[in-house]
């Protein structure tokens, strides 16, 4: 259930038909879906950057979306931190968009605005994984599945001209190209988003933060429990050694008893052959 996710369960369900009439239910998750995918969106600027995201699964996405934060990689963060400072030290406008998408997804499933710079000392817990160190505040402009074929077209020549699909996390797009995928997200008219996952993507943030928890406990004992070591079978010295002693005189009187003479010769004659009666010790018991 908590393994990484590139698309909730609205990939699997039929797809609306016209004929249905109206919007699906979105979730009641605390979401307001008025926020997103606005009519007056701007997709044109004369001053903008725009960075490709690219995120391990779209739990990431549903916590960016409810909390309004965002956190790369260590690089992607000092990387868009850089280029959110130089924009606010221009004299225009200059926004910072981010296009999401998550891997293996084979679609984009939105667009947040970079609103403010990384904090490098803060970080938090509801990431699907915990190695993200840092955050910054994001603000959601569109939030919808558009697949990449869309996409396909627009090349990067500062990626060694591949498709625009084909970028890694933090990957800078140009202007031009950057307002062209504004629009062509804006004017995608596919209904579907992860905004139809919310209460499902919900529950996984409640199991997996139960499961940490849970996680973090088994590591901790509390200090009042003490396994103490078990102590080795002792027996009495003075015992071991009574033993030892009568043992020894039984093997020396059996040995005198079963070695005659004859057989003493035949040794020394150098015949080994001489069969020795076997000595019977019988068991000493602890009573």
């Amino acid at each position: 259930f908590l393994n990484e996710q590139s698309r909730g369960p609205r990939a699997t369900r039929p797809k609306k038909q016209p004929e249905d009439g109206g919007k699906d239910e979105k979730p009641s998750a605390g979401v307001d879906c008025e926020l997103y995918n606005r009519p007056d969106f701007v997709t044109e600027y004369k001053n903008a950057r725009f960075f490709i995201i690219k995120s391990y699964s779209e739990d990431n996405v549903h916590k960016s979306i409810k909390y309004g934060v965002w956190a790369s990689t260590t690089n992607g963060n000092k990387k868009l931190d850089s280029a959110y400072r130089e924009a606010k030290e221009k004299e225009e406008h200059c926004p910072i968009f981010l296009l999401f998408s998550v891997n293996a997804s084979a679609q984009f499933c939105g667009v947040a605005e970079m609103i403010g710079p990384v904090d490098f000392e803060k970080s938090v817990d509801y990431w699907q994984q915990d190695k993200w160190t840092g955050q910054f505040p994001v603000k959601w402009h569109i939030v919808k599945d558009v697949p990449n074929n869309l996409f396909r077209h627009i090349i990067l020549e500062n990626n060694d001209n591949k498709p625009v699909t084909n970028s890694r996390d933090t990957q800078e797009v140009k202007l031009e190209q950057g307002m062209e995928m504004l629009k062509i997200f804006k004017d995608h008219e596919e209904d579907a988003s992860i905004l139809d996952d919310f209460d499902f993507y919900e529950e996984r943030e409640r199991a997996l933060l139960d499961n940490k928890a849970r996680l973090h406990q088994q590591h901790q004992l509390p200090s009042s429990t003490v396994v103490e070591p078990k102590k080795p079978l002792t027996v009495a010295t003075d015992l071991v050694g009574h033993i030892t002693k009568s043992f020894a005189q039984a093997v020396r009187l059996g040995e005198a008893k079963n070695v005659s003479p004859n057989s003493a010769d035949k040794g020394a004659s150098g015949d080994s052959s001489v069969a020795a009666k076997p000595l019977e010790v019988k068991e000493a018991g602890l009573a």
